[in-house]
């Protein structure tokens, strides 16, 4: 796949902008809804999902799409199970790891690595 490292950076913007979501869901600023709106959380997802769409179609203009499109998928899956773990207290136990693997597997294959 060419522009590799574009396709991590539009890979980890993506993950930063969920964890930013998820913060921004979890933010308690009062109990007036516009305060929630106005959470810095929630403009640094917006950032960052924008920065990770025009990554994206960069990526998808110098590669095929059914290449790049699982390869991103499955960082996007991995990363944020990672994450989810490690900041949320997410479970990660077997059943996750066998099914992150397998999305990865498939992956390779699709992606004729």
């Amino acid at each position: 796949m060419k522009s590799i490292n574009l396709a991590l950076l539009a890979i980890c913007c993506n993950v930063i902008a969920q964890i930013s979501m998820k913060y921004a869901g979890q933010a308690t600023l009062g109990k007036n809804s516009i305060l929630n709106l106005i959470s810095p959380w929630l403009f640094s997802s917006v950032f960052f999902y924008g920065v990770s769409f025009l990554l994206t179609i960069r990526v998808f203009a110098l590669n095929p799409i059914s290449t790049a499109s699982p390869f991103m998928a499955g960082g996007n899956f991995f990363l944020v199970a990672i994450f989810g773990y490690f900041l949320f207290d997410e479970m990660f136990n077997l059943t996750k790891f066998l099914g992150i693997f397998f999305i990865l597997v498939g992956i390779i294959i699709l992606s004729n690595w």
